[in-house]
């Protein structure tokens, strides 16, 4: 039976109520309804998987089989369905579908700090103290609407640590987070119980009770009357049909299920494709474990790479054979990449020098690669980028202009990506 008992730290920014910030979920949604997008849109929403810990993508997406062995390292590359695009052998699944995938492969910067690298990744500016960007599904949650009731901004299991915060959008553009078990989704919160104490926060049981009581009643009453549209939707959010349909996965056939997987990343993939059908514009995933100092290989071979392969090219299939992979991006990043030398321990450490990045769907051309790096994977040799480029790249499919100008709270205009190029060749 569907719940609704998860709370952490972002939810509660995301939402507050009176005692808590002193926002409402219908001051959210008010917020949420201005600034609509510009441009023409090709994809309708985007899925990020962000793959926490900085991937090694030089035996992932990149590999240099001719280069010594301390950089070329224990994996070979394999053909894919894209001609000419080779990736690693432990990735077979999406070799096969790479027909309909694009590798960035001259992506690079030079923050080498975790959460700094993670954040530059997430909202295509360098951290500033100055001022705090908001991330890409935060900027979709401000500038496109969505349907009555649903929530434009998931994040699902906290996205492998993303730092998907709304910056100084602020606390309306701030991700849904929901927890993802075995037969689907508990919803994060969306508004608080009336009568809440920081008692009840600390009670656990007392907790799930409140809200399971809290969303019990909302659904036998009648619609509240003298509430404004706000209001009213907020309450449609809670008691969306389609939001809990969209975490219900045993409504998807056994088949299905299976060919995503039983892992937290899988059933993530499953319900965020769910997700986006039902009307969300952008859902954050992810895996972690991509810190490989030590005993990379192994740990990538064994555990890393067989989940990402299987979720990832099921959730391409998947909207692909339900016709929605055209108007659906799906975006694989994590923080950095790491050492083109392996290290004494079997592993690489952190390098924001030279990465690469997967998307697929959405208005991207299929089976194409952008620029390439040197003959060790040290640092981009032809049509370098930076993470202001492919933020843009990904805005601009989602209808936006990266020159669109919005406003912090205390008026000043920002650009959205004033740096930023779009990667025409991407585009199909």
């Amino acid at each position: 039976m569907l719940t609704y008992s998860h709370v952490n730290r972002r939810s509660f920014l995301g939402v507050g109520t009176a005692g808590l910030l002193g926002l409402s979920l219908p001051s959210v949604l008010r917020a949420e309804s201005r600034g609509p997008g510009t441009g023409r849109a090709k994809a309708d929403g985007a899925i990020l998987v962000w793959l926490g810990g900085g991937p090694a993508t030089i035996d992932m997406w990149d590999l240099k089989p001719d280069a010594p062995e301390e950089y070329r390292g224990e994996f070979n590359p394999v053909d894919t369905k894209a001609p000419g695009v080779r990736i690693c052998e432990h990735l077979p699944k999406v070799a096969g579908i790479m027909n309909r995938c694009a590798l960035v492969r001259s992506l690079h910067h030079t923050i080498t700090d975790h959460g700094a690298g993670a954040a530059y990744m997430a909202t295509g500016h360098p951290p500033s103290a100055a001022l705090r960007h908001p991330a890409l599904g935060a900027i979709s949650a401000k500038l496109l609407t969505t349907g009555a009731g649903i929530p434009s901004n998931v994040t699902l299991n906290r996205g492998a640590g993303f730092p998907g915060d709304a910056g100084f959008l602020g606390a309306a553009c701030t991700p849904y987070d929901a927890e993802v078990g075995d037969r689907g989704a508990r919803a994060g919160v969306a508004g608080l119980p009336d009568g809440f104490t920081a008692e009840h926060l600390a009670d656990r049981d007392r907790l799930r009770g409140s809200f399971d009581k809290k969303f019990r009643d909302l659904d036998a009453a009648d619609a509240p009357a003298g509430l404004d549209q706000f209001q009213r939707q907020a309450v449609e959010i809670l008691r969306s049909d389609r939001v809990r349909n969209a975490f219900d996965l045993t409504a998807e056939p056994e088949t299905v299920r299976s060919a995503y997987g039983a892992s937290s990343l899988g059933r993530c993939a499953l319900t965020a494709r769910r997700l986006i059908e039902a009307g969300t514009r952008f859902v954050t995933i992810g895996l972690g474990g991509w810190d490989t100092h030590a005993g990379a290989f192994r740990t990538l071979r064994q555990q890393l790479l067989p989940d990402l392969d299987r979720a990832l090219a099921a959730l391409v299939t998947d909207l692909h054979e339900r016709g929605a992979l055209d108007r659906t991006l799906v975006y694989c990043a994590g923080e950095f990449g790491r050492t083109p030398r392996v290290n004494g321990g079997g592993g690489r450490d952190h390098w924001p020098r030279s990465m690469s990045v997967l998307l697929a769907g959405g208005g991207v051309r299929g089976g194409c690669v952008h620029g390439s790096t040197d003959a060790y994977g040290l640092a981009p040799e032809a049509d370098p980028c930076s993470p202001a480029d492919v933020s843009a790249t990904v805005v601009s499919l989602l209808g936006l202009s990266p020159n669109h100008e919005v406003r912090t709270p205390s008026g000043r205009p920002v650009v959205l990506f004033r740096e930023g190029k779009v990667l025409d060749a991407l585009i199909g």
